[in-house]
């Protein structure tokens, strides 16, 4: 697969400037033939309970689903605010659009950061995944997710994904003035690590897509200093497409998805091992002592 991913400018004040510039980026991917293309989370308009959803349920996925058919391209478009027309609750909401405009698989993110839970809900359905047309079992994950080894385990060793995709929207203040104090850049490093490291220790492929900045800044936009370093990690060798730096960029690779991820397996044996009960908290351990 050859993978895009946007470290996107969001125009906080402008959600059509969002929408024309996005347009953009997919209409350079497809010239470049890029299979499939990630945005970040909340790129649309940027966090805030005043960006839940106004338009009728589901309006601004038909929006991607047509650009997705009309660029032949499969999307993560970010996430989207919702409010939930059944029970009423906002959630912050991801999705696998294939190139025909199909929605296959829908997310609700489930480990909401801090000022996120004092108007959204937690997803209760947990973690799916899905094949898409390259017969690749894909997950979805959500910024503050990606900090669980546990997320990963669900996705990789129960759901069998091989390709994992977090839209993200972090930023170098996150940890606040503690994590600053030690150093600027902790938010960045944890990005970095975290990325190699779960597709390192569970034999998959990983996006990490999250926002540019320097407009921020320059704008003096009270939405923090977003953190950047969205890249495309693969086992044995780490990030393959990189931005280690807080600007705009789109970045893409051509990604042997099956090959990486079998051959991972057949060195490391991880999906195995859990499968067997060599790991702890493995299917085979269910109930029972850990064989560790």
């Amino acid at each position: 697969m050859r993978i895009a991913a946007v470290q996107f400018h969001i125009d906080h004040k402008n959600k059509e400037v969002n929408w024309s510039r996005a347009e953009e980026f997919m209409m350079d991917a497809a010239k470049q033939k890029a299979d499939l293309i990630v945005f970040p989370e909340y790129f649309i308009g940027g966090p805030g309970k005043h960006m839940v959803e106004k338009t009728a349920p589901g309006e601004a996925v038909k929006r991607f689903s047509d650009l997705a058919k009309k660029y032949e391209m499969d999307i993560v478009p970010g996430t989207l605010t919702e409010r939930d027309p059944a029970d009423g609750h906002v959630y912050n909401t991801a999705h696998y659009i294939d190139k025909s405009g199909k929605v296959l698989l829908a997310y609700r993110k489930v480990h909401l950061w801090h000022p996120e839970r004092q108007y959204m809900k937690k997803g209760e359905n947990g973690f799916s995944t899905v094949k898409n047309r390259f017969g690749i079992e894909i997950g979805l994950c959500i910024c503050w997710d990606i900090a669980f080894p546990e997320v990963f385990r669900e996705l990789a060793m129960k759901r069998k994904a091989h390709l994992i995709i977090a839209p993200a929207y972090w930023s170098l203040d996150d940890g606040g003035e503690l994590a600053v104090a030690q150093d600027p850049l902790s938010e960045a490093k944890m990005l970095n690590s975290i990325s190699t490291a779960r597709c390192f220790e569970n034999g998959i492929v990983f996006v990490l897509c999250n926002p540019a900045n320097e407009s921020n800044v320059e704008r003096k936009q009270p939405f923090g200093t977003m953190a950047g370093r969205t890249q495309i990690a693969v086992p044995f060798k780490g990030p393959v497409a990189h931005c280690d730096h807080e600007r705009e960029e789109m970045i893409i690779a051509d990604v042997n998805i099956k090959t990486l991820t079998e051959h991972a397996e057949e060195v490391y044996k991880v999906r195995q091992d859990w499968d067997t009960g060599l790991v702890y908290g493995g299917y085979a351990n269910c109930g029972k002592s850990s064989k560790i």
